[in-house]
């Protein structure tokens, strides 16, 4: 019989994935009794791993009325932004100073050079192949509080929101700046290539802070 943390870990895990995958909408209640049901457990798991999906920014709990998918903001998009561009500025350095290949980040822009954003479809390929192309980036690094600070950011959301709006023009710009970015890395300069990321990323944050003005 699977333990109770094992069983935590596995509702944590699942709900998580629903919840990016938008198979729970943000908003939707999640039911501890129904879930215990599913999971063929007791709620005390359950609301376990509520509770760590909570402190993990995917879940609101409101006193005495439930927990619920969470619904994030402008704002709350442009506060992930500015936090995004200094972790992702940072391991852009330390992957230069690892040395690291380029060539699987080269691979996954050639899969979204495919992308027609005139398909939506495409449009959800390009922006999960966008949210992949950034935390391998992260996980390069090796830095391991970085890429569980990274995560926790819960970007896979945040980039289908950004995604579902974005042309092939606009497309076409953001793989050239991608390719920038590979070119100093590969040249591993550090100066230039994190304050080109750094700009590359506020953009977006700039963009969102636009839209509340």
């Amino acid at each position: 019989m699977a333990t109770k943390t094992v069983i935590i870990d596995q509702i944590y895990h699942d709900i998580r994935d629903k919840i990016l995958k938008n198979e729970y909408i943000p908003g939707s209640k999640l039911s501890e009794n129904s879930l215990s049901v599913e999971y063929n457990c007791s709620r005390t798991p359950v609301r376990e791993a509520i509770k760590r999906l909570e402190q993990d920014g995917f879940v609101s709990v409101l006193p005495q009325s439930g927990s619920y998918v969470k619904e994030l903001t402008v704002k709350d998009y442009q506060h992930i932004a500015e936090v995004r561009t200094y972790l992702e500025s940072l391991a852009f350095r330390l992957n230069c100073e690892h040395a690291v290949d380029i060539a699987p980040f080269s691979a996954i822009l050639d899969e979204m050079d495919t992308c027609d954003m005139d398909d939506p479809s495409d449009v959800m390929r390009f922006s999960d192949l966008h949210f992949k192309f950034h935390l391998e980036m992260v996980r390069s690094s090796g830095n391991e509080i970085l890429l569980t600070t990274f995560s926790r950011l819960n970007l896979n959301t945040n980039s289908l929101l950004f995604y579902q709006r974005l042309s092939n023009l606009g497309k076409k710009q953001t793989q050239e700046e991608h390719r920038k970015i590979l070119a100093y890395l590969e040249k591993q300069d550090r100066n230039k290539g994190e304050k080109f990321m750094f700009a590359h990323l506020w953009r977006k944050r700039n963009a969102y802070k636009r839209s509340r003005e």
